[in-house]
């Protein structure tokens, strides 16, 4: 990728979008290590999308990230985001 050195380690990180039907939809959070905690992503306290929740909010993420998908990610465009998963906004529980 244009000569850049690639990370040496992959934490597992993943979101996904879960459409859960009547317009709402759950969104889970987790990597190799945590598994999917309750919480709000991408900024805490803030959300606007709540993990482990089922909302119309995050049926609204999933939409948005189906076109994120295909084009940015699918172009191999850089989103400015970590890929390492964070615990800001997750509740231990």
């Amino acid at each position: 990728m244009e000569g850049r050195a690639l990370p040496a380690k992959f934490d597992g990180h993943a979101n996904c979008y879960i459409e859960t039907g009547y317009g709402k939809g759950a969104l889970i959070d987790f990597n190799y290590v945590t598994e999917p905690l309750p919480g709000t992503f991408p900024l805490p306290g803030i959300g606007p999308f709540g993990l482990l929740k089922n909302t119309k909010m995050n049926h609204y993420g999933k939409i948005l990230f189906r076109w994120i998908y295909w084009h940015i990610l699918v172009k191999g465009k850089e989103l400015p985001i970590e890929a390492d998963m964070t615990m800001a906004g997750k509740q231990r529980v």
